[in-house]
């Protein structure tokens, strides 16, 4: 079976958290597909609490493989919690490239496998701020530019499968991306008039230096009870999680003309996870 190609020439994508792992492979499936692309990831030196973000070097080496199969680039450091980064992000964006067409909200943090009595506040707040009102901002600046450019568009939000079935030890994590579906509804109805749709990926577990960390870091005890409790991430024999490419494929239909009319979906990326 062929690979699925598209032309995204004369498109311009907006990608968070695009420094490593599924943003880096997202940017770049675009820029390869003719996007031009408009990329951020935490500035150096800002910590995600457990997970250390990529900072300015890998942002700054996503941009130079964009720029090396023929993409226009705009590279900013972004916090996705501030409203007045992301306006920066969206405006440099323009300025620099244009437009923006497509929006994929990437950007999120796993705080780590936890029971509900042992997760803090600040555990909490960091997931809800990142993972949902992060992408609140990014929408919300996005549909305004896509509005007033009067072309339609695009935003394609990553979910998880945790927004779809129950994983213990994760009340913070689920939480953040269960609310990301009903973001996702509300807004592919509010910005249907101005041709733009709005769906979230839901993945499964997916191949990342964030999955590494967390693997090495997570006490080995919540984790075997995660995978007691949940059973296997996949249902094929031998697949233990996904290829960012994977993911990106769905976002790259989602995205296209060929996924016009779909809307308001939450599209599980799982080999089977969540039909057991």
């Amino acid at each position: 079976m062929g690979a699925v190609t598209y032309d995204f020439a004369g498109t311009v994508v907006a990608v968070t958290g695009a420094g490593r792992g599924l943003g880096r492979d997202i940017a770049l499936g675009f820029a390869r597909a003719g996007a031009d692309v408009a990329i951020c990831d935490l500035p150096a030196g800002l910590s995600a609490l457990e997970y250390e973000p990529s900072g300015g070097a890998e942002l700054a080496e996503v941009a130079a493989a964009a720029e090396a199969v023929g993409a226009r680039v705009c590279a900013v450091p972004v916090d996705v919690r501030s409203e007045q980064d992301v306006e920066r992000f969206f405006a440099e964006a323009v300025r620099t490239l244009g437009r923006v067409d497509v929006l994929v909200n990437n950007a999120g943090v796993f705080v780590g496998n936890r029971p509900v009595t042992e997760t803090t506040e600040e555990q909490w707040d960091l997931a809800l701020d990142v993972n949902l009102k992060g992408p609140f901002f990014c929408s919300k600046h996005a549909a305004r530019h896509m509005q007033a450019r009067a072309g339609g568009g695009r935003i394609v939000t990553i979910a998880s499968t945790s927004a779809l079935m129950g994983i213990p030890y994760q009340i913070g994590y689920q939480s953040s991306k269960t609310g990301l579906l009903g973001q996702v509804r509300t807004l592919a109805l509010e910005l249907a008039p101005y041709g733009v749709t709005v769906n979230a990926v839901c993945p499964t577990v997916t191949e990342s230096p964030m999955l590494d960390f967390l693997v090495e870091q997570t006490a080995a005890y919540y984790l075997d009870e995660v995978r007691r409790l949940s059973g296997a991430f996949t249902i094929f024999p031998g697949l233990d999680a996904l290829e960012p490419q994977d993911v990106t494929n769905a976002v790259l239909w989602l995205a296209s003309d060929a996924a016009r009319y779909v809307t308001g979906i939450a599209l599980p990326i799982d080999a089977g996870f969540t039909c057991k």
